[in-house]
């Protein structure tokens, strides 16, 4: 229960902060999957939301968003963000401190750049620093079905 309405507000604040598509409860962990939003125009995304896994006793989970038509990357978590790391494969982890409530975005250059390295990565790892808690993370994901997720969101979006 709590864990569902942790994931309704930070799906609530991708929705806000980066026009993402919310994904609903209902969305697999640790999985990529492609949303197409209509509130503020059309926007298509690319989200996962990745679990602290099993042995993580306080259901710790953080949602990287990309979205198509603002191409921003967005971090998500419960808690007010302070700062926001990604790392892809053995790459040096990239930082952003640009956040608004429990959302910390890239802005579109550096999106970009991370863009490429995640369609040719294998692995992710997201940390975010809160007021709050002090630290979400590092969680590690696959992107393993993140290039075909964003191929899908870029026809949607392009109306194909």
């Amino acid at each position: 229960m709590i864990r569902a309405i942790v994931t309704a507000l930070g799906l609530g604040l991708v929705a806000s902060s980066a026009s993402a598509q919310p994904m609903g409860q209902n969305q697999p962990p640790n999985q990529w999957v492609m949303n197409c939003n209509y509130e503020k125009g059309k926007d298509c995304t690319v989200s996962a939301m990745i679990d602290g896994g099993p042995n993580n006793l306080l259901g710790t989970f953080l949602i990287v968003s990309y979205s198509v038509a603002y191409t921003t990357l967005t971090i998500v978590a419960d808690g007010v963000g302070q700062s926001a790391s990604m790392q892809i494969d053995n790459w040096p982890f990239v930082s952003t401190n640009i956040c608004t409530g429990g959302a910390c975005s890239y802005d579109q250059g550096k999106s970009a750049e991370l863009l490429q390295t995640m369609l040719k990565g294998s692995s992710i790892t997201v940390q975010l620093s809160t007021q709050a808690d002090g630290m979400a993370g590092p969680l590690t994901n696959t992107l393993q079905g993140f290039a075909t997720q964003y191929e899908r969101a870029v026809r949607a979006q392009q109306g194909r």
